[in-house]
């Protein structure tokens, strides 16, 4: 009898230890994947979501564009209003950027200020015409309680994938347009 009770309270144990560690191995798979300030994929973690994307839509033959977006002279808000301003910026930024993007999308941040959006099944001109939105909305954005001269915007390049091209070069395409936007 005495076996059996102690039996079934060590099953407990060893059920609870089994589920907080469970807990903690998903806490810390979340945590290797998310930016910590902005709460978007990591560039490791959204690269390859875009390497898996780019494969499902080789296969299926629908079409996966990408637009890399820069915050306009981030530099300079951090130089004027300080860099607790600049994260509240970035965050900002990124909590519109998750309230206006379908649940399909994928967004995290590249490096710095910049950001990789993956929009699947869409078309290079569909993904323009959401990026000039998200243009004009992050323009619209206020940041009152800092400035009332704060103002940010961004600018955006938009690529589509080539079938038979790698993501380094679709990647790329994103980049140079970014670079004439920002021109």
């Amino acid at each position: 009898m005495f076996l059996g009770i102690f039996s079934s309270a060590l099953k407990a144990s060893l059920y609870q230890s089994g589920q907080k560690l469970r807990e903690a191995y998903k806490r810390i798979e979340e945590l290797a994947e998310l930016d910590e300030l902005t709460g978007s994929f990591n560039r490791r973690c959204i690269m390859r979501m875009l390497d898996e994307e780019i494969a499902r839509s080789a296969r299926s033959g629908s079409p996966c564009s990408v637009a890399l977006i820069d915050l306009d002279h981030f530099k300079r808000v951090n130089d004027t209003y300080g860099h607790p301003t600049g994260d509240e910026v970035l965050r900002t930024f990124a909590i519109t950027m998750f309230a206006n993007i379908r649940s399909v999308d994928r967004f995290g941040r590249y490096g710095g200020e910049e950001f990789l959006l993956m929009l699947p099944e869409t078309s290079l001109e569909d993904a323009m015409l959401f990026a000039e939105r998200v243009r004009m909305g992050i323009e619209r954005l206020s940041f009152r309680d800092v400035s009332s001269e704060l103002k940010v915007s961004v600018s955006i390049g938009v690529a589509q994938f080539r079938f038979g091209e790698t993501i380094g070069q679709t990647v790329t395409r994103a980049d140079e347009a970014l670079y004439t936007a920002k021109s």
